[in-house]
């Protein structure tokens, strides 16, 4: 039976992105929401920005579980087990007491790695210095490799380059053939695909450091793509975690991808919220603030991003943004509201 959600019920949804724009807090918006076989609603808000629903954003973090998801298909193969050393692939990643971290470790932000120099090289425009491999080799360690989580996006460096040794070929390459190709993202790269329909990314430092950005092909932060692909990357797992056929993964793959991986180990700020996070994907916790199934997972962006993917809603929703460093709530505001539009829904 075809579902249908009642575009009333929708208008919650609708009004948050609005509000957000009409503040001036977000230069524009464009939303999504899907079930594993079709796009049910989408919403574009222009405000300082015009952006059409094809726009193409810069989704900063949302970039990790797409990553992640030619590391998985590494185990998928028999070429990865996820708790063998990185450096078992990666030689030179052992040192300065990184031996025995595991790619476990890098998805799951267990790592340890102090990304401190790397984050200061990444916004001053560092084009010249180290890859971002090599500098998460050269890394020192903050806390021993799985006794404590911080968020680290250095150690996706090193997810990227576990994947260009075992697929033998640079990782954009890969990752393109293996992941954003199979999946129909046709408009997803390190680069924007059409520079006529890239959104500007407001706070950023300027056109030259978002072109040196952009240049480094940052592992856990530097895909642009529209809605429209990251709708299609989260019917993949959507279908796959269902047990049908997958374009990128099998179920059990995406089973272990989303399952939680964290629990009961404490963060490394004291006081801080604890980490809940899967295999390159967050889980749902209390300061996320949503309202969701037990099964869902996503990840958010530092320019206001977020996909959001619940297997108990049949859903996938996309919110897309052009901030750096923008607040977080929005999106969630929206989510919630799709969600609950979806408890109205009727079928046909």
């Amino acid at each position: 039976m075809a579902r249908v959600v009642r575009p009333k019920a929708l208008r919650h949804a609708a009004a948050v992105a609005d509000r957000a724009v009409e503040s001036g807090s977000h230069p524009c918006a464009v939303l999504a929401a899907a079930g594993a076989d079709g796009i049910f609603w989408s919403h574009v808000v222009a405000g300082a920005d015009r952006p059409a629903q094809d726009s193409i954003f810069l989704l900063a973090s949302i970039t990790k579980p797409i990553m992640a998801t030619a590391a998985l298909q590494m185990v998928e193969r028999g070429r990865l087990l996820l708790n063998a050393p990185v450096a078992s692939v990666v030689e030179e990643f052992a040192a300065n007491g990184k031996a025995w971290a595991t790619t476990r470790h890098l998805l799951t932000h267990t790592s340890g790695i102090d990304e401190s120099a790397w984050i200061e090289d990444r916004m001053n425009g560092g084009a010249g210095g180290p890859t971002c491999l090599g500098m998460a080799c050269s890394a020192h360690l903050r806390f021993a490799a799985g006794t404590r989580c911080e968020y680290c996006s250095l150690s996706f460096a090193a997810v990227a380059g576990v994947v260009e040794r075992l697929a033998g070929e640079p990782y954009v390459a890969h990752l393109n053939a293996a992941v954003l190709q199979p999946a129909g993202m046709a408009d997803t790269d390190f680069r924007p695909a059409d520079p006529s329909r890239a959104m500007p990314v407001h706070d950023f430092g300027g056109d030259a450091a978002l072109e040196v950005f952009t240049r480094r092909r940052i592992a856990g932060g530097g895909l642009w793509s529209t809605a429209a692909d990251l709708v299609r990357f989260g019917q993949a797992f959507l279908r796959a975690g269902r047990g049908e056929p997958g374009a990128i993964l099998g179920q059990a793959a995406v089973r272990s991808m989303t399952t939680l991986q964290t629990a009961g180990i404490p963060p490394l700020a004291p006081g801080a919220p604890a980490f809940d996070y899967a295999l390159g994907w967050c889980k749902p916790s209390v300061a996320d603030d949503v309202t969701c199934s037990t099964s869902a997972y996503g990840h958010g962006g530092a320019t206001g991003t977020l996909l959001w993917i619940d297997p108990g809603f049949d859903l996938v929703f996309v919110f897309l943004t052009n901030r750096w460093g923008i607040e977080q709530d929005t999106p969630r505001r929206a989510l919630n509201a799709v969600h609950a539009a979806l408890a109205l829904e009727v079928t046909q």
